[in-house]
């Protein structure tokens, strides 16, 4: 590195080190050292810390903040990996945020770690698939599909989401499905329009897939990609059938549109939208939504916070023909 250009980084640290916030003092430590994050990963693993590239990602870029206590003692060994004085990073943290609805519309970002059940499984299957270049596009808007068939199982899932970069040359997205009920094959992720599948990771054991989705162009900072992929191959064997849809939002989103499309001979008995801060959290919001002469139910919800938008259905006894298969456990979506 040149010694202007460390001159200035040492210059900007210690102002940051005074200032904060936390997130800048941590990428310019991080750009002073020299190190690359995999670099600081393998440090903090030598020192029995084990964080993973996406969560180091993710407090470096300021979406989400450390407060567990393993990830407390992890911020402490970055002051030693990263040569800076005791409380440089600490001292930034201040007192755990609040929790629920209203703090959760302030914050930019939910700690992906806090909010999913299997997060050490979702870590995992993101390495590798960009997480930066996740963390710099900003979801406009998102429309799911989500189609049943008359046996009540899944057929697919058709996704159109319409991004910002937030940065130069972004060229790829990723994409995240998780069910509690892994199908046998694994689904199958198809490119629709703008874009095209890139890397694939899965973990049947938990239900994951995590892919890369390539755009057809690559974007400079405030240019737009509207992008189109499915899902389908979604139903477990032997197949069960399923009561309840639910994307999750690690951050605030302008519109978000969810459509479950039932088959008109299989109705539910009743459905009802519901939102949570994390995936294990209570409900809240929940209200009735009406399902109409085409079988079809949807939600709208804008200014999206971070968490959970979803719709759950009642099939109700005696009310079909076909018989009740069981459900077990929900899948998390």
């Amino acid at each position: 590195m040149e010694p202007a250009r460390l001159g200035q980084l040492r210059r900007d640290l210690a102002h940051a080190v005074r200032m904060g916030p936390f997130s800048a003092t941590l990428h310019l430590a991080i750009e002073a050292s020299g190190m690359t994050l995999e670099q600081v990963r393998l440090e903090l693993a030598a020192r029995g810390a084990f964080v993973s590239m996406a969560t180091l990602s993710y407090w470096r870029r300021g979406m989400s903040r450390p407060e567990r206590p393993e990830s407390l003692h992890a911020v402490e060994l970055l002051e030693e990996v990263l040569a800076l004085s005791t409380g440089a990073l600490t001292g930034q943290l201040g007192p755990r945020r609040p929790r629920g609805r209203t703090a959760a519309r302030r914050e930019s970002g939910l700690d992906v770690v806090d909010a999913w059940d299997a997060h050490r499984e979702y870590d995992h299957l993101l390495q590798g698939l960009d997480p930066a270049g996740r963390l710099e596009l900003t979801r406009v808007s998102t429309l799911d599909r989500y189609s049943l068939g008359a046996d009540r199982r899944e057929l697919s899932l058709t996704t159109c989401q319409v991004l910002r970069a937030e940065a130069d040359d972004l060229s790829r997205m990723t994409v995240l499905y998780r069910t509690y009920d892994p199908p046998s094959p694994s689904p199958v992720l198809k490119a629709l329009n703008g874009c095209r599948v890139g890397r694939v990771r899965i973990a049947q054991d938990s239900g994951f897939v995590a892919a890369e989705l390539l755009f057809d162009r690559v974007l400079r900072r405030g240019e737009t990609a509207v992008v189109d992929y499915e899902l389908t191959g979604l139903s477990p064997s032997p197949p069960t059938e399923t009561d309840f849809y639910q994307r999750f939002f690690p951050y605030a989103t302008a519109l978000y549109v969810l459509r479950v499309q039932f088959d008109p001979a299989t109705v539910p008995a009743r459905c009802v939208r519901y939102e949570r801060r994390t995936e294990t959290a209570p409900d809240q919001g929940v209200r009735e939504v009406w399902v109409g002469a085409t079988g079809q139910a949807h939600v709208m919800a804008t200014d999206v916070p971070p968490g959970v938008v979803g719709l759950r259905w009642d099939w109700g006894a005696g009310l079909h023909d076909l018989p009740s298969l069981g459900r077990g456990d929900p899948p998390a979506r």
